[in-house]
């Protein structure tokens, strides 16, 4: 089940007594989670009803399970980080009796519980536990939202501050401060404290007030230096370096930036409108037209170079050929010197 359609459910009013939470997306799972609870144990005697058990022995949980509620329909369960669904093996009790007892157990669960499995990112499904799950339990699945449900999500976030934002703003956002939901969730916040009395929340509202990821800060580097800024582009790679980047990495993503281009202007020489290389690489639509006014500078066959120079040096210093310092900074020449190049020709 996707966690969208657990929302839908649980709306509607549909809970089952055992559940497995697992995935990437930790906000939206924390988010059920507290959702959940309320519906299962909520009420005056909320506090009585709920019982958190980390990575507790078969005996401890059924234990749980088995107390009745307290003025209350159902008692909440909520079992974090079991060593029966993560790699390894339990270190307090022996995890097979435990596998068969829960197994037993879970036939015979009692409609006055909802038991639901916390795990950190993804459970491991070959562990005996998560097979015994899939066939009594229900299984949720927090994966990391798509552009579209991702631009939803910040809609409506934004909606319950009384704001609005268009999709393109939206896209800017996500882009530039980066998918994790806990960290757009604080950039939310400041954007509507931003934007005052103003109902509208707009792109250049994103670019005056959020916290830039890092890969965004490594797209702005690239753009600048493939837009022929080469002093500026250097400056700013002295910034990422004090920031503590790694080299390495700084110089794969500009690879990537560089196949990117490449990539933009062979689809729009095959007629592809500036929307559909959007989506068939990926990146919101106003990072595809400007890379379409970015490669504009360079032949198909000067990015495919660049791209090849990035991937080999890469190469070189992960196979200890070249030192890390002084490379990134030898391709961004090398790069700059061929739209000067162009300039001359």
């Amino acid at each position: 089940m996707k966690h969208s359609e657990f929302f839908s459910a649980l709306k509607k009013g549909s809970m089952e007594r055992c559940y497995l939470f697992e995935g990437e997306e930790e906000f939206t799972k924390k988010s059920a989670l507290k959702a959940i609870r309320e519906k299962a144990a909520g009420g005056d005697f909320a506090a009585m009803n709920d019982t958190r058990l980390a990575d507790p022995a078969p005996d401890e949980l059924i234990a749980a399970a088995e107390t009745l509620p307290f003025m209350s329909d159902r008692r909440f369960v909520e079992v974090r980080d079991s060593a029966m669904l993560q790699t390894g093996k339990a270190k307090d009790y022996d995890e097979d009796s435990a596998v068969k007892r829960l197994d037993s157990y879970l036939d015979q669960l009692p409609d006055t519980a909802v038991i639901v499995f916390y795990c950190h990112g993804k459970a491991d499904g070959r562990k005996k536990l998560y097979q015994v799950l899939k066939k009594k339990a229900q299984i949720v699945s927090f994966d990391p939202l798509d552009d579209r449900e991702l631009a939803q999500w910040i809609a409506a976030t934004l909606k319950k501050n009384g704001k609005k934002i268009s999709l393109a703003a939206c896209q800017r956002l996500w882009f530039s401060a980066g998918r994790d939901l806990t960290l757009l969730n604080n950039e939310i916040g400041k954007l509507a404290a931003y934007a005052g009395d103003r109902e509208e929340i707009t792109e250049a509202d994103v670019d005056a007030i959020c916290v830039q990821s890092t890969e965004y800060k490594v797209y702005d580097m690239a753009d600048t230096l493939l837009s022929g800024q080469g002093a500026k582009a250097l400056r700013m790679l002295e910034g990422l370096l004090r920031d503590g980047e790694e080299r390495l990495m700084l110089l794969s993503l500009l690879g990537r930036q560089c196949r990117q281009l490449r990539y933009a202007k062979a689809l729009a020489a095959a007629g592809c409108q500036p929307g559909e290389i959007a989506s068939k690489l990926g990146i919101p639509p106003f990072v595809a037209r400007k890379s379409l006014d970015t490669a504009r500078a360079y032949t198909g066959k000067q990015l495919a170079e660049m791209a090849k120079l990035c991937l080999e040096s890469e190469y070189l210093v992960k196979s200890g050929q070249l030192s890390d310092v002084g490379t990134l900074e030898k391709v961004m020449l090398q790069i700059l010197s061929m739209r000067e190049a162009n300039r001359y020709a």
